[in-house]
């Protein structure tokens, strides 16, 4: 709850974000997928006045107006979503309403993202960039009977540019700044005929100051990073209603590694890649589909310093599935969908710490997912799944949704009110099970419920909210504890629950001028002794939100002030408390011609000192700049 002493400011900046707005941006015509679908709500294609869950859309325009490099930046504007880090380079948790990061599925062009060698199978977002990015959708709640282990948090689908007018277009960037920040990419997409292809080279380079905080510890070094990779895709219409594609990226990152309290000569190589290959059918009504993917994702990762081996403790995951869905919706009273998965999840590590071991385990699974409309405006959803784990048998999970519309109230706007409720279950990771150290072959598999009710209003682009209430807990979850008497660090540890509130707002009340509002109140904590019936904190701030203003005084410029706010991270036996802390960033573009944009920024602008994670150093005011071009 919130403490007395903080309960005026709180107070006072809650007010201001209600009297403000938050937008949910509208969709990018020429990137956005076939029928304006939220491609990862549903296994049916739904329209989005049809879907029950708490969803959020960010396309390609919103990256550029917001000036994003990384992904995981996306998210600090986006209700009900947490991260650990803001710093390029640095290792980030992404937390959606409470969630841990291994809670989260990740996929891009429905490649499914996690790295085997990793504590529990999950994907860090840390080097991901935003250059081939069109579209980005962030759902909320436990989405296990769809997607399966991963999914308990949530999921991110990334859907990459493509192109949908014949011809060739080139699109470059370039950008320096503080810190001897150099940041491009190129793109070449094209169309011709029955073929359309893509290919983006992006690097990124940051010679920062220390990740170790002053403030907390020492700090004498500068902290470099860089990465470097590669994105692709061909595609090809082989009839009218079969679609054949490939897809891939590679890319290559090193980063300094400092603790909290030090600076240290450990740094970390990272590379990681994926490719797949996908087959889809529609018929000509639409009304059946049908896909088939083929993907691999490997990430390598090599560790060097004090403690390490002299060529590096090696780490590498490799995640291989094979997935096939059937679909039928003529947009009549009901919509069918049904469909198959198969993993399998290998690892293989050379450590100073573990020595040498690999490891291997399986998963088959089969979905089905009923959509109803029994009544104008009405629909309804429910998925059900069962898993069968080489290890740890079947296990099985539902969801249901509900969303229904009022349309065409007063001044022509729609109400849509929602709820959804699902389980989820998570097997634990390899390195959680069989690390000779620190694994413990008797963990047991997560179990967890929850779900959302909301309200959804849409007066077009002059004005829309999002207004979510959240609830889940979690049984068995996963922790590290090597005072555990069990053998290893890690232990299935009683209990954990969340719940809160979620807000977004979008204001235009003229095509120069908007507002943009997200706004999180969330209460995270675990059980770890059951006998004590004592919860403490999960160490999430209390309170988040994100205010941006723009403003277009004429068509070729762009200004934005955006302010970020988080709350204070309790203690722990961990790390101490964090303080809580505003930030205010300042961006401008300007459209010299159709083909040519120059851009800046200044980030901190009042060079606040705080930390996101205990002992991490954030980075000072910091200025960029950089141009567009477009042929």
């Amino acid at each position: 709850m919130l403490d007395a002493g903080g309960f005026d400011v709180k107070y006072r900046y809650l007010t201001v974000l209600l009297a403000s707005a938050a937008s949910m941006p509208a969709f990018a015509q020429d990137q956005a997928p076939a029928d304006d679908v939220v491609v990862s709500a549903s296994r049916v294609p739904l329209k989005p006045s049809e879907i029950g869950s708490a969803v959020s859309v960010i396309t390609a325009e919103d990256l550029q107006r917001d000036q994003i490099t990384f992904v995981k930046d996306v998210f600090q504007d986006l209700a009900g979503i947490q991260i650990t880090s803001d710093r390029p380079g640095d290792l980030t948790s992404v937390s959606i309403r409470g969630s841990d990061n291994d809670q989260v599925l990740y996929l891009i062009d429905g490649i499914e993202l996690g790295d085997p060698s990793s504590t529990s199978t999950q994907y860090q977002s840390d080097h991901l960039t935003t250059a081939d990015i069109a579209r980005i959708e962030v759902l909320r709640g436990n989405q296990s009977s769809l997607y399966g282990s991963d999914a308990i948090g949530g999921v991110v689908n990334i859907i990459t540019k493509r192109a949908t007018d014949e011809g060739i277009l080139l699109n470059a960037q370039g950008e320096y700044g503080s810190y001897d920040t150099l940041n491009g990419a190129a793109s070449i997409i094209g169309k011709q005929g029955a073929l359309d292809f893509r290919l983006t080279a992006s690097g990124y380079k940051h010679n920062g100051p220390s990740l170790a905080d002053p403030a907390t510890g020492t700090s004498v070094e500068e902290d470099e990073y860089w990465r470097y990779g590669f994105s692709g895709r061909v595609g090809l219409a082989a009839t009218s209603n079969i679609e054949l594609q490939l897809i891939g990226f590679w890319q290559d990152s090193h980063s300094d590694l400092d603790n909290g309290n030090s600076d240290n000569s450990d740094t970390v190589r990272k590379k990681e890649w994926a490719y797949a290959g996908q087959a889809s059918y529609r018929s000509d009504d639409n009304a059946w589909r049908a896909s088939a993917t083929a993907s691999r994702y490997v990430a390598q990762r090599r560790y060097f310093g004090t403690w390490n081996r002299a060529d590096g403790d090696l780490y590498e995951g490799t995640k291989d599935v094979l997935a096939a869905n059937v679909s039928y919706d003529k947009g009549g009273i009901f919509g069918v969908s049904v469909g198959a998965n198969y993993e399998e999840e290998y690892t293989d590590q050379l450590t100073s710490f573990s020595g040498a071991f690999d490891a291997k385990i399986t998963t088959k699974a089969a979905f089905a997912e009923l959509v109803l409309r029994p009544a104008r405006g009405l629909t309804i959803t429910g998925a059900a799944r069962i898993d069968d784990n080489s290890r740890f048998g079947s296990f099985d999970t539902y969801r249901v949704t509900g969303a229904y519309v009022l349309e065409n109230l007063i001044g022509g706007g729609d109400v849509k009110l929602r709820a959804s409720y699902g389980t989820g279950a998570k097997a634990p990771g390899l390195y959680q099970l069989f690390d000779p150290v620190y694994g413990y072959s008797g963990l047991q598999v997560e179990t967890s419920e929850g779900g959302d009710v909301g309200i959804d209003v849409n007066f077009g682009s002059a004005f829309s909210t999002q207004v979510s209430y959240f609830f889940a807990k979690t049984s068995n979850e996963i922790a590290y504890d090597c005072a555990n008497p069990k053998p290893g660090c890690y232990i299935n540890l009683g209990k954990t629950r969340k719940s809160g509130v979620e807000i977004a707002f979008e204001l235009r009340p003229a095509d120069w001028l908007s507002f943009r509002q997200s706004l999180t109140y969330l209460e995270a904590d675990q059980l770890t002794n059951p006998a004590t019936s004592i919860w403490v904190s999960l160490r999430r701030p209390e309170f988040a939100g994100s205010t941006s203003v723009t403003v277009k005084p004429v068509e070729q410029l762009s200004v934005t002030a955006r302010l970020r706010h988080r709350d204070r991270n309790a203690s722990s036996s961990f790390s101490p408390a964090t303080k809580g802390y505003e930030v205010v960033d300042l961006l401008a573009s300007f459209g010299i011609t159709d083909n040519i944009e120059v851009y800046g920024r200044v980030t901190n602008l009042f060079d606040k000192q705080y930390q996101m994670a205990f002992g991490k150093n954030a980075l000072g005011r910091s200025a960029y700049g950089g141009i567009r071009l477009t042929f």
